[in-house]
């Protein structure tokens, strides 16, 4: 047990869904490569192959972690292929992810290497499973208190694939901000920090569709979509004991122009 205390725990986001085996089997491969460490469930829903979903996932989850966390992020359509298999350190932590915007969510890395199952002496890998194949047992390793250099050789970190997640755009008076992920609340979350406003921002995503920012959901009149932002620290539309997706028709990529005062903005 004091072992397992000393180790560093493993936070887990992927797309394998939970009514197949591939989540349980990550797990076992973690417990045989790295006995009784601890490990973290993030999410397992993303969408199929959306790097998109889950490089917002994981930038929400991120901060919240402990610091030494190995996280382990895998969106991989292009598994089998020549994307690479990456393992940094970012900040206090560090993340193992494929090379396909998803290993650059979080902004600049340190310390960047490719993963080579060759130098870490595992079995050839199969081409469709780099989870459990590769990604698992270098997180097992990293669990285990190895150094990142143990895992592969170092490659640039600014030859990494680009996130595919917008920044928003600075306007006059705000910025254009995007819907870059709605919840199953039919809440439409934004990539721009509520911080980057004051409390008399507005949003506009019409000529006719607007929202007053507020504190909490609750403060919405009727069927009012409002403005406020969320547990992520991002500004998100919103509706009180409805959807706002479906009162706006907004979708994933629709663009929101957030003012700092009613006055019809940019």
């Amino acid at each position: 047990m004091c072992y397992a205390l000393q180790m560093r725990p493993v936070a887990l986001l992927t797309d394998f869904g939970l009514s197949d085996h591939y989540v349980g089997v990550i797990h076992a491969v973690l417990e045989k490569h790295a006995p009784g460490v601890v490990r973290i469930d993030l999410d397992h829903l993303v969408p199929p192959g959306d790097i998109w979903e889950a490089s917002y996932q994981l930038r929400c989850a991120w901060p919240y972690l402990p610091a030494g966390c190995v996280v382990m992020a895998v969106v991989d359509p292009g598994v089998g292929t020549s994307r690479r298999a990456l393992a940094m350190a970012v900040g206090r932590r560090f993340l193992i992810a494929p090379d396909n915007g998803l290993a650059a969510a979080l902004g600049p890395a340190t310390d960047v290497v490719k993963i080579d199952w060759r130098a870490m002496g595992l079995a050839r890998p199969s081409r469709t499973f780099h989870g459990r194949d590769v990604f698992a047992p270098a997180a097992a390793r990293l669990a285990l208190g190895a150094d990142l250099s143990e895992l592969g050789d170092e490659v640039e970190s600014d030859l990494l694939v680009s996130c595919p997640l917008p920044d928003p755009e600075p306007l006059t008076s705000g910025f254009l901000a995007t819907v870059i992920s709605v919840d199953r609340f039919g809440n439409l979350a934004t990539n721009l920090p509520g911080s980057s406003v004051d409390d008399n921002a507005t949003a506009a995503w019409s000529s006719d569709g607007r929202a007053r920012r507020v504190a909490t959901y609750s403060d919405a009149v009727g069927d009012e979509v409002v403005l406020l932002e969320g547990s992520a620290g991002f500004l998100e539309l919103a509706m009180f004991g409805g959807s706002a997706a479906m009162a706006t028709g907004l979708r994933r990529g629709d663009a929101v122009r957030v003012t700092l005062t009613d006055d019809g903005g940019d």
